[in-house]
């Protein structure tokens, strides 16, 4: 005999977005910016993860490339528009206290 158990309802809430990244002593807030993004267009996302990739291998510079080029996307709201300028300023701050690359 087979019983049935119904977790409907468990209570549990979405996790906290995490908190963000610290380069050079400079708050990016890339966690903001994926949230933001989320369910945005393929080609909006391409943009977003080239734009990670070279800020985990620490080509600020070619990050700061591909914030711009996702700035410019017709396909952002004013929302998504307003937190990729904030995280275009945070990088134009590691980029004059840490330099170009890593």
């Amino acid at each position: 005999m087979a019983v049935a158990v119904s977790h409907s309802g468990c209570g549990k809430k979405a996790p906290p977005t995490p908190p963000p990244a610290e380069i050079s002593g400079i708050k990016v807030d890339v966690p903001k910016l994926r949230q933001t993004l989320s369910g945005a267009p393929q080609e909006v996302m391409s943009d977003m993860n080239m734009f990670t990739s070279s800020l985990r291998y620490g080509q600020y510079e070619k990050a700061l490339m591909g914030l711009d080029k996702l700035a410019s996307n017709p396909g952002l709201n004013d929302t998504q528009k307003k937190v990729v300028n904030d995280v275009i300023e945070q990088m134009k701050q590691v980029i004059a206290k840490a330099g170009p690359t890593r």
